[in-house]
């Protein structure tokens, strides 16, 4: 996995500098190993200003805000892009046109990670759920010393490499743009977790079919020494399985009838490891909002488990895990309603499974928003079925999609 970098002196083009805290890290990272770092972002200096004041303390990097220059793409050695950049970006075609190679945060931290002991995490929603359980179980229920997360909520994979060394355990939460550089790389982490298979961002992909390959990366490149944790639940997700270079493990909020892995059997979580059984606790210990989320914590104790933990320290540790904001997440309770911020729920199944989690509660629902090229079918047939008092636009580009689907299920 760890391949040594000669960055010394290579002149280096970051597309994207953000908001959000990955760009920062990649740029710091850069100019650390010497690089003449370019960074470079369509959005303006007074946008982007609490992101350079971050990065001022730097020599070697410069900043070139408000527009992209052709000559920082042709004219280096290497360009990184950020996730968020369209693969059909004109910019990286002329990068690709002068021969300049194409890298991302992820592909870079592959490249240069000390350690084998790589966890990715992917699937359409639940990726930050499940990595934060297996990340928290690792540490206090299986005792490993060094356990580092990345990828999740703007945590730089680059800037947390100083603190990684051979026998550090990493937990890579791994979306489909950053899969596609691992893609190119050949490249999938040792062991992989999947989540959940849903459209979703159509607006960047051709088809359904193209952004599944792309978070197919995250097993494909395995050897037969990989590991791979599927959603039996989730058809398209267990469809994977026939492909998988190595083993194949599950996990599942039912019973399952053959295979290794976690799963529920009359309201009893249980492991199966090489046809030998442990049951470890009542499914009503994991204190998660919805069977979406009780899943997604799933593999963190089965992975946990794996690595020594008992039972008893896994439910403790599982009592400890703070609810991630976003989700579900009950942000005030005031003259008997509470109000629930799901706004991380950005695809229809989403939000399905957040009102089915709310099943038999009045619902004021806040909704709309950007369009990601989605179908609201499924969804519109879901609000009349949940008890819906009233529903609230937000405006945005996808809204009059949703209205005029909720419209023709409601009649």
């Amino acid at each position: 996995m760890h391949t040594p970098l000669s960055l010394a002196g290579k002149r280096v083009t970051v597309m994207g500098l953000g908001l959000h805290g990955g760009a920062i890290g990649t740029v710091r990272w850069l100019a650390e190993q010497g690089a003449r770092v370019t960074a470079t972002d369509l959005k303006g200096a007074d946008e982007l200003r609490a992101s350079v004041k971050k990065l001022r303390d730097l020599v070697g990097v410069e900043f070139v805000l408000g527009e992209h220059r052709d000559a920082d793409f042709r004219e280096v050695d290497l360009v990184v892009r950020n996730p968020a950049v369209p693969r059909d970006s004109k910019y990286l075609q002329i990068a690709q046109a002068a021969g300049v190679p194409i890298e991302m945060d992820s592909s870079l931290f592959f490249a240069a990670c000390p350690s084998r002991n790589i966890i990715g995490v992917t699937g359409s929603k639940g990726k930050t759920t499940c990595a934060r359980a297996i990340t928290r179980l690792l540490k206090e229920a299986a005792g490993l010393k060094s356990v580092i997360e990345v990828g999740t909520d703007g945590i730089s994979p680059l800037a947390e490499l100083k603190s990684i060394t051979p026998k550090t355990t990493i937990v890579f939460e791994l979306s489909s743009w950053r899969l596609e550089a691992l893609a190119e790389r050949r490249i999938s982490p040792p062991t992989a977790v999947v989540t959940s298979l849903y459209r979703d961002h159509l607006n960047t992909y051709s088809s359904f079919e193209d952004y599944a390959q792309a978070k197919k990366a995250i097993m494909l490149h395995q050897d037969s020494g990989g590991r791979l944790l599927l959603n039996t639940d989730d058809p398209k997700v267990a469809g994977w399985a026939g492909e998988a270079p190595g083993s194949v493990m599950w996990f599942s909020l039912r019973d399952l009838p053959e295979g290794d892995g976690i799963f529920v059997r009359e309201g009893m979580i249980t492991i199966r490891a090489k046809e030998a059984e442990e049951v470890l606790f009542d499914l009503s210990s994991v204190h998660m909002p919805g069977d979406h989320a009780r899943r997604n914590v799933l593999p963190g104790l089965l992975l946990a488990s794996l690595a020594g933990a008992v039972p008893e320290r896994l439910k403790y540790a599982l009592e400890q895990l703070p609810p991630l904001p976003h989700r579900l997440e009950a942000v005030r309770k005031l003259d008997g309603v509470i109000y629930i911020n799901d706004s991380a729920a950005t695809m229809p199944d989403a939000t399905i499974a957040a009102l089915k989690s709310l099943a038999g509660r009045r619902i004021v629902h806040i909704l709309g928003g950007g369009d990601k090229a989605l179908i609201f079918d499924e969804l519109a047939g879901a609000e009349p079925a949940a008890n819906i008092r009233t529903l609230i636009f937000l405006p945005g580009s996808a809204t009059e999609k949703v209205k005029s689907a909720l419209t023709a299920a409601y009649g």
